[in-house]
């Protein structure tokens, strides 16, 4: 779930993960601590720093739509980051901000098309009932659907867990003594 802002400076104090890179500033995959944020004319501008280097930036976007595209609120990789490579968090970024769309659900809408096409040619060729092809269309639609949207949220599910078992087992070999 993403943090919707209203005001820019209710970003101030939190911790951000960077999708995108800014020139000579901050790279994807790295965390910023937003320090001061303000509406001025031409948009809003956000000061912030980078976790890894300590080294403070100012930044302009037009508005906060822009500034929730380049960063997203995220406590895991804030709190984590220092068990992660820049690869995994790379990873991370690119598997938490896919859709179904944007990965299979293009391919389902056009085999269910071209399942529908075939069908349809088959039914005026007279090969076939009307009725057998209706049939015939909802199942392999709902067989399609079933099997594309199980291998994405597979796909998904085994990226996010090989990270979090990565976290897991370095915080529990971290040295943590109670006494």
């Amino acid at each position: 779930m993403r943090l919707l802002l209203n005001n820019i400076e209710d970003a101030v104090d939190q911790k951000y993960l960077i999708t995108k890179s800014l020139r000579n500033q901050a790279e994807a995959g790295t965390v910023i601590h937003i320090m001061g944020a303000g509406t001025e004319s031409d948009g809003v501008s956000v000061k912030y720093r980078v976790m890894s280097s300590g080294q403070d930036y100012t930044a302009k976007f037009a508005d906060i739509k822009q500034f929730c595209k380049w960063a997203m609120a995220d406590n895991f990789v804030a709190r984590y980051q220092e068990n992660l490579s820049p690869d995994e968090i790379r990873n991370y970024i690119k598997v938490r901000n896919t859709s179904f769309m944007a990965t299979g659900g293009l391919f389902v809408l056009i085999g269910i098309i071209i399942v529908w096409a075939v069908l349809l040619g088959f039914t005026v060729a007279k090969l076939i009932p009307w009725y057998s092809m209706l049939i015939a269309g909802v199942c392999l639609s709902f067989i399609m659907w079933f099997v594309i949207t199980t291998l994405f949220k597979r796909r998904r599910s085994k990226v996010m867990t090989q990270i979090y078992n990565k976290v897991s087992s370095s915080a529990w070999s971290g040295g943590v003594v109670i006494r």
